[in-house]
């Protein structure tokens, strides 16, 4: 939620047909960011202001929002964007997140927001509703989102031919009615660049492992992992790779609960970790449990064992760059569960380089650095404006120019939802 905002206009009538009016530098918006569901008043001057020069332009000092705004810096290619989308009022009503492995469904969460509030961020007092995936009163979104749409998407996003990632997630807001009266719903977001499986990283602390996870919570994440790890292998099956020698991996940390290899794997793996040097955790990030790994990448990597196939934790060390590469061009196919931001900027650029260079060589990575920023883009929204979870106006600025332009049209129409590109925690949400 950081960084996405809903928007309204406070005393000011909107127009009747989109292109009618332009919004005024003084009307006042009524601001809320969906991290923290906190409220501010300020005028489109001044949210153009705080998206375009932000905290850092020294004219924001009365901002209360937790986020530095400046939502262009760097252009567009450091990633500097603002995404546009109306307003959906059904918000309130909650968001729909569709757990996924592969084209796989795997869960429905319905994330309902605490009475009065609009984001369902976790710590906001929202409730989760968890359901099957063959769950009736879903069938209808089912069958438009993975029968119509699945086949597209990679494709609208510019990804043919890359895998679905291994764990994504998409979460859907009702954006209206069809014909039928069935509720038709939009894309908020993808979410598929290291998303874990709930019921493990809720043994993310330094003193809880992989051993904490018992019961129904590990029957549940289990099937998350084990279907996750099929994903990966059922990808690898359409590609006849070459046999490789499997190598010995630098720093891997205990690998508790790791099934015994298989005899004479078809395919051989590795899952990519970092840990941060010096994390205040002492397990090297807030996602890692206390043998310093995620609590989901053994149960990943024996999802993949369960197959009759092989992989093992290979440590990223920046300082060890070459070693790892020459790893990883050895390797079948490679899971990344590196956080976007734990790697330094030069890193993670040295980094993703080196994955798109064993994409080139033919080797899966999951998930890749271009479906990473792409399909987890906000602006994503809008290459699937077309498709029916897609919102047809939806628009995306790149520079100041058509951002004032383009925001004062959509602003005078209706209440409008805007979303910096970066954070994945509600700040930079605006609901206007």
């Amino acid at each position: 939620g950081e960084g996405i905002w809903i928007i309204k206009l406070k005393d000011q009538p909107y127009c009747a047909n989109y292109g009618d009016g332009v919004c005024e530098d003084d009307w006042v918006l009524d601001l809320m960011e969906a991290n923290d569901n906190h409220q501010e008043f300020h005028t489109v001057s001044e949210f153009i202001e705080w998206c375009v020069n932000g905290r850092p332009g020294g004219n924001c000092d009365g901002w209360t929002s937790k986020g530095e705004g400046a939502y262009l810096a760097g252009g567009k290619e450091a990633g500097g964007q603002i995404v546009d989308q109306r307003f959906c009022p059904r918000i309130v009503e909650g968001e729909i997140r569709v757990l996924t492995s592969g084209p796989t469904c795997l869960q429905l969460i319905h994330k309902k927001p605490a009475e009065g509030g609009i984001s369902a961020v976790l710590g906001t007092g929202s409730t989760y509703t968890f359901y099957s995936p063959d769950e009736p009163k879903f069938a209808d979104l089912k069958k438009k989102l993975f029968e119509e749409d699945l086949p597209k998407i990679m494709p609208a996003l510019g990804l043919d031919g890359e895998p679905f990632p291994i764990v994504w997630t998409t979460d859907l807001i009702i954006a209206g009615t069809d014909d039928k009266g069935n509720d038709v719903y939009t894309v908020g977001e993808f979410n598929c660049s290291c998303v874990g499986i709930s019921k493990f990283q809720a043994c993310a602390y330094p003193d809880k492992g992989l051993e904490d996870v018992v019961g129904d919570d590990l029957t549940e994440a289990t099937m998350v992992a084990d279907t996750a790890g099929a994903a990966a292998i059922d990808a690898l099956t359409m590609k006849q790779l070459g046999k490789l020698g499997y190598p010995v991996p630098f720093k891997t940390g205990p690998m508790v609960g790791l099934r015994p290899f298989p005899e004479g794997p078809q395919f051989k793996l590795i899952l990519a970790e970092y840990n941060i040097p010096g994390h205040l955790s002492g397990v090297g990030g807030t996602d890692k449990g206390m043998h310093g790994h995620r609590v989901d990448s053994i149960p990943i990597i024996n999802g993949v064992i369960k197959t009759g196939n092989a992989c093992t934790v290979v440590k990223y060390l920046p300082s060890e760059h070459d070693t790892f590469a020459n790893i990883a061009k050895q390797m079948d196919g490679i899971i990344v569960r590196i956080n976007p931001g734990q790697l330094p900027g030069a890193a993670q650029e040295k980094f993703d380089s080196l994955m798109r260079q064993c994409i080139a060589e033919g080797i899966p990575v999951w998930s890749s650095p271009d479906v990473q920023i792409q399909m987890g883009a906000k602006d994503a929204l809008c290459k699937i404006a077309h498709l029916n979870c897609g919102l047809p106006d939806t628009l995306a600025y790149y520079t100041e120019a058509d951002f004032i332009t383009g925001f004062k049209k959509t602003m005078a129409f209706q209440p409008r939802v805007v979303k910096q590109n970066r954070g994945s925690a509600g700040e930079g949400i605006w609901i206007i």
